[in-house]
């Protein structure tokens, strides 16, 4: 077998069921006859690798390999691939042992074992090989030179330090879309014109050709599955829980599972309840991480294929609506009187819609809606609103299904800031209604007001002076009302 290339997982069921070819399963010494099938297997296992381990420990010999062109006569509508002809032992000795690889002209640097040397210098070779001049490259004949800007080096998609990245050119990009084609569709990039930044692959391909410099940071099979977290989604609340994390839908804002839909912690969950492989779920988190730190997610669009997963997009957004009562001002609402509560955290949050242009025909759909393009994804055509330009205009032509838009979901310190606000405009609404406060104890609702009045952002930068001072003013106006409510001072 080893002489004709490598075999598959099924080979070693195959030679067990001609052992027992012509033995009825009812006769007895099948079951004896593939024991000793295994058995005989296994040593044949063994004994490999103790050939091999020696050869693991002896210098390696470095040969200079020539992929074949395409033939004149493959025909035009057919794109040729990079390894077209190679058979699977071959391809196997590509993925182990290539060191260097230029595209453009199909040579590729191998370092083999003397054992797989001679067998590709061989007659019987598939791949034409011829030995290397000189030998392992040193330190000071690396990519950095510029001497060979195409050769695919130590330091282009190795866990080579920070400092010593190469940067990455577009041959690199063929070689990895060839050698890996299951490649991260996203990777983390550093340039010193556009900084840290998430991209797609294709993106990438498309800045190199047009001259971008930079250099690989990280892709998402490579975050560490300590950040990761579990790949199993969180336990379910009862169902009347459930109902309290609808943002607006939900009868208690004092809940502590109030407006969960909207966040991360949801999201991530989401990406699990519908991804289904093992392997699949692994690299959806991962993604769904990368994705994460894009600051516009319409940068994420690669064009199919080669974009997120459906499962990843419902991970960064929601189509469940942001109830925004408390920021409007008073008497804006027929359904009820705004708190004017300033929007602090939340002002910066992002909607995408397929249109937010009421001069252009057609309504705005969320891009997870089915109405929208054909892929349920955000795109490059897409527009990007902020939770602040969603309150100053009125002359949206949402969609009556999907509700127009979808929500890029809150960080903590925004859920926690939508959470807070709930409960101060529903404190105060109830007082300005007199219809009192839910156990109506004033030291339990000061209590709560006190808490409110002490809420800060995790990160300070979310919380502006003048906010902060509205917050505080509106926090001390429902503490004041309270106070002299008959509501809270007498029960109801």
């Amino acid at each position: 077998m080893a002489e004709y290339g490598w075999e598959g997982p099924g080979t070693r069921a195959y030679l067990s069921c001609e052992i027992v070819r012509g033995i009825r399963s009812s006769q007895k010494g099948r079951g004896a006859a593939r024991a000793e099938a295994a058995r005989l297997i296994e040593s044949w296992e063994e004994l490999a690798r103790a050939a091999a381990a020696p050869a693991d420990r002896a210098p390696k010999r470095r040969l200079t390999a020539h992929v074949p062109h395409a033939s004149d006569g493959t025909p035009r509508h057919v794109v040729p691939d990079f390894l077209d002809g190679l058979d699977e032992w071959t391809l196997g000795v590509l993925v182990t042992w290539a060191v260097q690889a230029e595209c453009g002209s199909g040579v590729l640097t191998l370092e083999v074992p003397d054992l797989v040397a001679e067998r590709l210098l061989g007659p019987a070779s598939g791949l034409p090989c011829s030995p290397a001049d000189g030998t392992v490259d040193s330190p000071e004949h690396d990519g950095r030179t510029g001497s060979e800007p195409g050769r695919l080096r130590p330091g282009v998609f190795d866990d080579t330090p920070v400092f010593d990245r190469c940067p990455v050119m577009l041959d690199h990009i063929r070689a990895l879309r060839t050698l890996a084609p299951t490649a991260d569709p996203l990777y983390l990039v550093f340039s010193a014109s556009g900084g840290a930044e998430v991209l797609p692959l294709n993106t990438l391909e498309r800045r190199l050709t047009n001259g971008w410099l930079g250099v690989l940071i990280a892709g998402a099979s490579d975050l560490p599955a300590s950040l990761i977290g579990p790949e199993e989604p969180e336990h379910n609340h009862e169902p009347e829980v459930r109902a309290t994390q609808l943002p607006g839908r939900g009868q208690d804002v004092h809940d502590p599972h109030f407006g969960e839909s909207l966040g991360l912690a949801e999201g991530r969950n989401r990406t699990l309840r519908q991804t289904y492989g093992t392997e699949d779920r692994q690299l959806n988190l991962r993604l769904l991480a990368l994705a994460r730190g894009a600051h516009d997610l319409r940068s994420l669009d690669a064009g199919r294929p080669g974009g997120l997963p459906i499962e990843v997009w419902h991970g960064l957004l929601t189509e469940d609506r942001l109830n925004l009562a408390p920021f409007r001002k008073p008497g804006s609402n027929r359904r009820g009187s705004g708190s004017a509560l300033p929007l602090g955290p939340l002002a910066a949050v992002q909607l995408y819609t397929t249109n937010a242009n009421p001069l252009i025909e057609g309504k705005g759909h969320s891009p997870l809606c089915r109405h929208a393009h054909d892929s349920a994804a955000v795109v490059r055509g897409d527009d990007l609103l902020t939770v602040a330009d969603l309150m100053a205009r009125t002359d949206f032509d949402w969609c009556s299904k999907c509700g127009g838009y979808a929500l890029r979901r809150l960080t903590d310190s925004q859920l926690s800031y939508y959470r807070a606000a709930h409960r101060l405009h529903d404190i105060k609404e109830q007082l300005d209604n007199q219809t009192g406060v839910p156990d109506a104890d004033p030291s339990a609702v000061i209590a709560r007001l006190d808490e409110l009045a002490a809420w800060q952002p995790v990160d300070e930068a979310e919380w502006r002076t003048s906010d902060f001072w509205q917050w505080q003013e509106t926090v001390r106006e429902v503490t004041r009302m309270a106070a002299r409510s008959p509501a809270v001072t007498r029960p109801s």
